[in-house]
């Protein structure tokens, strides 16, 4: 059965509607048959499958299904509705073989029934009090990313957090970077040939030197490489600021998720503008 989703936002919460062209459920936990996701179905993904934030690496957002069309979609009826958590929601589900993985404001991660509605399982985490009393749209995530048998997340406090998909249990927790300095993320994390790229956001009010992307293992979450997306130290590019010191230079947020292009695995993600001279 195909299977259409529609997240409606409102200021006090978030209810995930389903419509389906059938009335057909299943009482079986998909997440039981869940298959390892491979570099080939992310660069080729399932009709039914949507494995990252817009679908495939070139970014179109597109769906191939056929079943509902422009001629038959004002026959959809409701199937089962979810409440998300109140706050801010801008992410993409992520859909595999019948489960569908979704973000609640605050960091908490479900996974449901694509077809049913019902809760497989659940993943809160504890974050600091003085995030969660500050608020705001930084407590809100943009995608996740799934990869081989996991889940894979970028939390407000700066850390990535990998989930096995099945059961939601914690495979590895890596800090990138201290939270009560201003980092933070609001992008998820993207997989690009086996490696989880992120970027960092908070740049306008954390450290000085702007931000960063950074490449990490999936197998482990330890960081692989670091790209800075303010240029410093012998790089050309440091020349453009006309003479400002590192400890002057802020701004350059990764904020949102990459695309790539796989015939040269070249990966591309924009950043905010620069931020020169700022006073803290």
């Amino acid at each position: 059965m195909t299977i259409q989703q529609l997240l409606k936002s409102t200021v006090l919460g978030l209810p995930l509607l389903c419509l389906a062209a059938s009335a057909a459920v299943t009482q079986q936990n998909p997440a039981a048959g869940l298959t390892p996701v491979t570099d080939a179905m992310l660069r080729n993904p399932p009709p039914g499958d949507w494995l990252m934030w817009r679908r495939t690496y070139n970014g179109w957002g597109y769906s191939p299904l056929e079943q509902i069309n422009k001629d038959n979609v004002k026959n959809l009826g409701l199937a089962w509705t979810w409440s998300l958590t109140a706050g801010a929601t801008e992410t993409t589900p992520i859909v595999h073989d019948g489960v569908l993985f979704i973000w609640n404001y605050a960091d908490k991660v479900q996974a449901l029934n694509a077809t049913t509605g019902e809760l497989i399982w659940e993943y809160k985490r504890d974050l600091p009090a003085k995030m969660l009393t500050d608020g705001g749209n930084v407590l809100a995530k943009r995608n996740m990313a799934i990869y081989d048998n996991n889940l894979y997340i970028a939390t407000s406090d700066a850390h990535i957090v990998a989930l096995e998909a099945k059961t939601g249990k914690v495979v590895f927790d890596h800090t990138t970077a201290d939270w009560s300095k201003g980092w933070r993320y609001t992008g998820g994390p993207f997989i690009v040939n086996g490696t989880i790229v992120q970027g960092m956001t908070g740049c306008g009010n954390a450290e000085p030197g702007g931000c960063f992307i950074t490449g990490h293992d999936t197998k482990t979450g330890a960081e692989k490489w670091r790209f800075n997306t303010i240029a410093q130290g012998n790089d050309p590019q440091a020349n453009t600021w006309n003479g400002l010191p590192v400890q002057s230079r802020f701004g350059g947020s990764a904020w949102i998720p990459a695309a790539t292009i796989l015939i040269r695995t070249w990966c591309s993600m924009a950043s905010a503008s620069p931020i020169p001279g700022l006073r803290r």
